[in-house]
This record gives C-alpha cells, structure tokens and sequence, in this order.
C-alpha cells in the first residue's frame, strides 16, 4: 500500500509541475504583445531566424532560395509565422523534463540536447511543406495541419520517453 501512494504521489506531482511549468510557458509565449514593442521585435527575430535557417537547407536543394525577414522566398513562397515555430511542442516537452524526478544535471542535459533536435526537425518540417506547396500544393493544407502537428506530438513524446528511461536509473540513484 505505501509503494502504491508513493507511485501516485510521485505522478500527482509530476503532473502538477507539469501543468505549472507548461501553463507559465504557454501564457508567455501566448500573452498578448503590444504591436512594434520590443517583445514584438525580438519573436519576430526570433522567427526570422527559423526562416534562414530552413533558407540554408532548402538552397542545398533548390539554390535560389532566400529569405526576406520572416518569408522564404524561391520557386514558391512560405511565411514563417507565430506557431511555425512548434513552441508549442518545444514547451510541452520541456515541461515534461523539468516535471521528471531526474537530478537536475539530467533535466539539463534532456533539454540542452532535446530541444535543439526539435528545432531540427521543425527545419525539416518547414522545408518539406516548401516542396509539398511547390510539388503538390493541394496536399499542403492536410500535411501542415494535420500531419506534421501530429508527427511532432509523436516525435516530442518519444524523445521525452527515450530521454526518461535514460534519466530514470539516475532519479532512482539520487
């Protein structure tokens, strides 16, 4: 009976730190921005920079793409916009890790190495729907809000699962 109250008590607040840290994360990167205000200025940036980015890897295949602010411009044009970023996922799944009961060094290293490969697939994501709006643009619609929302749900899940039972002989150490 009391190692099944410590399992509850353990996933009771994993979630509550879950939500607390993933809910803080979401009202920030939702709340409401004054327009042309320095907050403005720097997500734009920010998403400026996915845009160059996915510029470098789409010019490997298609060479005369470039990026003007947050729009990529070549045989087609994509803008990267608020959500394109995927910090939705990105938040989800730092939430996940921060929530865990790994040590700390663990959670750090689960974030330093998870978050920057979603990036990553985020590029890829982004640079495939440039060659799905150029080579079959009635698909895109399907394939930006319906597939690739879901392989990143997928993709973040198992890189949280993967990172756990990495980070899990670690919290049953400490």
């Amino acid at each position: 009976m009391e190692t099944a109250q410590v399992v509850r008590r353990a996933r009771l607040r994993f979630a509550a730190i879950f939500v607390v840290v993933g809910g803080v994360l979401m009202a920030l990167y939702s709340f409401p921005y004054a327009g042309h205000g320095i907050r403005e200025d720097g997500f734009v940036a920010f998403l400026s920079f996915y845009a160059r980015l996915t510029g470098a890897v789409l010019r490997l295949f298609d060479g005369g793409v470039h990026v003007v602010g947050t729009d990529i411009v070549g045989r087609t044009t994509l803008t990267v916009a608020k959500n394109c970023d995927a910090m939705d996922i990105n938040i989800l799944f730092a939430a996940a890790v921060v929530a865990s009961p790994a040590p700390w060094r663990r959670r750090a290293l689960g974030l330093l190495v998870g978050l920057p490969a979603l990036v990553v697939v985020n590029v890829v994501r982004i640079a495939t729907l440039y060659f799905v709006e150029l080579r079959a643009p009635r698909a895109f619609e399907v394939v930006h809000a319906e597939v690739w929302p879901l392989a990143l749900v997928a993709i973040a899940v198992a890189a949280f699962l993967s990172w756990s039972r990495w980070a899990q002989p670690a919290a049953a150490e400490a």
